[in-house]
């Protein structure tokens, strides 16, 4: 059964936010962010968030086996660009998110990462990842399981696209478990269409619902959005351009903090960072200007660069469907990452992983802010030691 669901009643202005492109050595786009300008205070209330009480509790999980990141042969020009020599592949974690919903205990997924069998899915998907990846020794359902959590109490799994490393293996969850997705998200299967990812499996059974944003007044910053439980604990956002029908997720933690989850978006922080908004709260550490390549990014002050250091590559859709869509949500998602009350977790974000395996997988995430993660890990990948860091 496949259903659609509809937008709440909410009505918020977008925080404005301008692009300015100027395309240059064919596809690079270079922008600014001509409005945003730096606050001593900034809170969620700056993105349009409604006030409320109501809180899900989330933790995360990394679905790539373990210690074998920096095996992973993927190119990082599918992705985003400069590329400096000897920084031509990227290792990354590959993260899923369980979030309980505090005044039900409703149980729900955003994403499931990477299946474990990964010869199990189509041909041509499986000869990809046995070329890019190790293949997991558990995937996020064994992790679960593994902490006390039953597969059969996850009522839903909301995809926020359909790669290979975002929809797990729907076959371990029961066909009571719902699947939520993007109106615009196609659900062919590969019998019937060669190029798709999905296996038959992947969906056969389960009820399917479709997010209909167009039908949803409610915008945060500048994303439309869906108020998923109905009581402002968690959001769904359309965050287009790497696949039709990506979505992102917001989810408040405390009443007044957030996650931003922002899926294949952005796959490496640099693309966010720095920002003139960024720079009210968390200033740019003089001390990494002398690891940053002035040939590849410019002499000057970086204490006071107020454009990221990374762009997105456009691969003419090979990677990411739409690089130019990509990169205005990339620029919306700033506007959440320079915000104090919001942190912002993206799936592929390598300079998170030391953080993460050092406080312990799965990660509780509820106390972020209290416990002053967000400023612990800004700047990490312009740490040389850092996996995420490339700029040298």
């Amino acid at each position: 059964m496949i259903r659609f669901c509809h937008g709440s009643t909410t009505t918020r202005n977008p925080v404005g936010v301008t692009l300015t492109n100027a395309i240059t050595r064919g596809i690079k786009v270079v922008y600014s962010l001509t409005n945003i300008q730096p606050k001593a205070v900034m809170s969620y209330h700056d993105l349009n968030i409604p006030v409320s009480s109501s809180t899900v509790s989330v933790k995360v999980f990394d679905t790539a086996k373990p210690g074998a990141h920096l095996s992973m042969s993927i190119p990082a020009a599918a992705f985003f660009e400069p590329i400096l020599p000897s920084h031509e592949h990227v290792s990354m974690p590959i993260l899923a998110f369980l979030v309980e919903h505090k005044a039900t205990g409703n149980r729900i997924m955003f994403d499931l990462g990477i299946r474990s069998d990964i010869e199990n899915a189509n041909p041509h998907t499986a000869v990809l990842m046995q070329k890019l990846i190790s293949r997991p020794d558990k995937d996020v359902i064994d992790q679960m399981e593994a902490i006390g959590v039953e597969r059969e109490s996850i009522k839903t799994v909301i995809w926020s696209h359909t790669h290979f490393d975002h929809i797990g293996d729907m076959t371990k969850l029961p066909a009571s478990t719902n699947i939520v997705i993007h109106r615009d998200m196609e659900l062919e299967t590969w019998d019937k269409k060669p190029s798709s990812i999905l296996l038959p499996s992947d969906i056969a059974g389960h009820n399917i619902t479709r997010i209909d944003f167009t039908a949803s007044p409610l915008k945060l910053g500048s994303f439309d959005a869906f108020d998923y439980f109905g009581d402002g604990s968690f959001y769904l956002l359309d965050v287009p351009g790497h696949q039709l029908g990506h979505m992102g997720a917001l989810a408040r933690v405390t009443p007044t903090t957030f996650l931003f989850l922002g899926g294949d978006a952005a796959h490496h922080p640099g693309l966010l960072r720095p920002t003139a908004q960024l720079h009210a709260n968390y200033p740019f550490p003089a001390s990494a200007s002398p690891s940053i390549s002035e040939d590849h990014f410019g002499s000057g002050d970086f204490t006071a660069r107020t454009t990221p250091l990374l762009t997105t590559a456009d691969t003419g859709g090979k990677f990411h469907a739409d690089a130019a869509a990509t990169q205005r949500s990339v620029l919306g998602i700033t506007a959440f990452d320079g915000n104090p009350d919001v942190w912002t977790l993206c799936t592929h974000d390598d300079s998170l992983r030391p953080f993460f395996e050092d406080e312990g997988y799965p990660v509780q995430l509820d106390k972020w802010k209290a416990q002053g993660w967000k400023e612990k890990t800004m700047w990490a990948f312009l740490d040389e030691q850092n996996p995420a860091f490339r700029f040298k």
